[in-house]
């Protein structure tokens, strides 16, 4: 991975070396359906080396080319869809009309993640199921050289192969990681010589030097911080001599404030990381480390094969665009519970010295918790697709819900999705598990549970997940379930639960008589009435 960020972001690759990079993933392909009327293939052709930065294998297929807009012989199965459209090509109608009344087509027609590239033409959609990825950067950056018409015959499109570089490296390494994966949840910083230049234990930290470039990388971390990722330090250095840096540094951008975890000692940086992944209660995938000592990234990578890593440069600009352009690092908006999930995550530790301290009557008594339990809340579509596509410990199916595959689910009478939304008197939680249902009038079914990390080991997990089954065992006035459950590489939490409490109905049906106390807890059911 360090020689693929290397030949990605120091040697800045030419055309033929990106055609001549041979893919080195062979893990089972993504499909995205590219829906064109002018030529994708010179993205394809140099893609290969970013989406292998990514670890993602993509299987591409196309369309014909259509000005219609038909969406004949669509594949809507296909994980992603790119909408790839020369806007130059219609002539004397009314453009932003005609694609709106196609796009509400063809999101009845498909329901996962759409990406739409509009070439020649701005326009803004008006339609939440679609992201829009604006050439205007890429025209100003380049300027004359964004188009070259005279090799349109030749390659089927009035982009320039400079314009289809740029626009496959952004795609590769930022927008399609984000459409088809889950984000990453914590950036782990090295300090010395990576944060800033100069070493603290030896130089102090007033002679520390803050260069014009380490400081926007500070400035890029801190905003990371506000857009909900969870910023920690993994450093060998005297913790006492850390915390009076930051106090004392009042030009550093980077603050105490923006920090979930410290682990600052002298030993194995993969021991701290250790101790950050058990604190934050998240997989090993889910975390980028980031330092400037090779020997310490390969040290934790061969601890954690599956941890993503970077290895900081000297210049600290080279280290910020690695980070600028870092696959799932992007966020198309940031929600509330974004805002929250650093507060939460703290708060766990003053509940584990509660919860080590109390009977578990008593710890529920302190802790003051509220549920909201909230049926079809078309409010919600946004977090509960989000949620559903970051969860990895406890998800049961892996069914990776687009916002109109919830949105399609809450408006059939078949179908009921319910959120739990969790505060108590430490900090609130936001919505943090979701249990999708569909009635088979024969049994209900579980079709899919996912619960954020965040909530688990509070000693409600049957409030969040076996509550809610009761709830639309009563909504659709049956006694029969059936929890569907599709074992993955990292679900086993989900697992362990369903075989300890719901055994009887993993994969199966029986007769449902389950029961839970909501004692100790307040408990509020919000219901939303949805036109059907």
């Amino acid at each position: 991975m360090i020689n693929l960020q290397s030949f990605i972001f120091d040697t800045n690759p030419s055309r033929i070396e990106l055609l001549n990079y041979s893919s080195q993933n062979h893990s089972k392909p993504y499909k995205i359906s590219v829906y064109r009327n002018h030529s994708f293939e010179m993205i394809e052709h140099t893609i290969s080396a970013y989406l292998d930065y990514a670890n993602i294998n993509v299987e591409f297929q196309y369309s014909d080319y259509d000005d219609s807009l038909s969406f004949l012989n669509l594949d809507t199965d296909s994980d992603l869809l790119i909408l790839w459209l020369d806007l130059s090509r219609y002539n004397d109608i009314d453009i932003v009309k005609f694609l709106n009344e196609r796009i509400e087509y063809l999101t009845t027609i498909y329901k996962k993640n759409i990406l739409f590239v509009p070439f020649g033409i701005q326009i803004n959609i008006n339609n939440s199921n679609i992201i829009v990825y604006d050439l205007e950067h890429i025209k100003n950056e380049l300027k004359n050289n964004y188009t070259d018409e005279r090799l349109e015959k030749f390659s089927g499109t009035k982009l320039s192969p400079k314009a289809a570089m740029l626009i496959s490296r952004d795609l590769g390494l930022n927008y399609i990681p984000a459409l088809l994966q889950s984000s990453i949840k914590a950036i782990v910083f090295d300090l010395d010589n990576t944060l800033y230049k100069g070493v603290l234990g030896e130089d102090g930290y007033k002679n520390i030097e803050l260069t014009p470039a380490h400081k926007k990388l500070q400035e890029k971390i801190a905003d990371f911080s506000k857009q909900g990722f969870f910023i920690c330090i993994a450093s060998k250095n005297e913790y006492e001599d850390v915390i009076n840096m930051f106090k004392n540094r009042n030009d550093f951008p980077l603050k105490l404030e923006h920090i979930t975890k410290m682990c600052v000692s002298w030993k194995g940086k993969d021991i701290g990381i250790k101790e950050i992944q058990k604190f934050l209660n998240i997989g090993i995938k889910d975390i980028l480390f980031v330092d400037d000592n090779i020997g310490e990234i390969a040290s934790v990578k061969t601890a954690y094969p599956d941890i993503n890593i970077i290895l900081a440069n000297d210049n600290a600009e080279k280290t910020l665009e690695v980070l600028n352009n870092y696959p799932r690092l992007m966020k198309f908006g940031i929600n509330y519970e974004d805002s929250i999930r650093k507060g939460d995550i703290q708060a766990n530790e003053q509940r584990e010295l509660l919860k080590n301290t109390l009977s578990i009557q008593d710890f529920l008594k302190t802790l003051d918790i509220e549920i909201t339990y909230s049926l079809n809340d078309l409010s919600q579509i946004k977090r509960i697709a989000e949620l559903s596509n970051k969860t990895n410990q406890f998800i049961c199916s892996y069914k990776r819900y687009s916002e109109a595959e919830i949105e399609e689910l809450m408006n059939n009478e078949n179908n009921l999705i319910i959120s739990s939304s969790l505060k108590d008197k430490l900090s609130d939680s936001g919505i943090i598990g979701v249990m999708v249902f569909e009635n088979k009038k024969e049994y209900v079914e579980v079709v899919e549970a996912f619960i954020s990390c965040r909530a688990l080991g509070r000693g409600i997990d049957e409030n969040i997940i076996i509550y809610p089954i009761q709830l639309a065992m009563e909504r659709f006035n049956n006694n029969r379930l059936l929890f569907s459950f599709t074992k993955g590489e990292r679900n086993t939490p989900a697992e362990e639960f369903i075989n300890n409490n719901l055994q009887e109905y993993k994969n199966k049906t029986g007769i449902f008589n389950k029961q839970v106390k909501n004692d100790f807890i307040n408990i509020h059911i919000e219901e939303k009435i949805n036109e059907r």
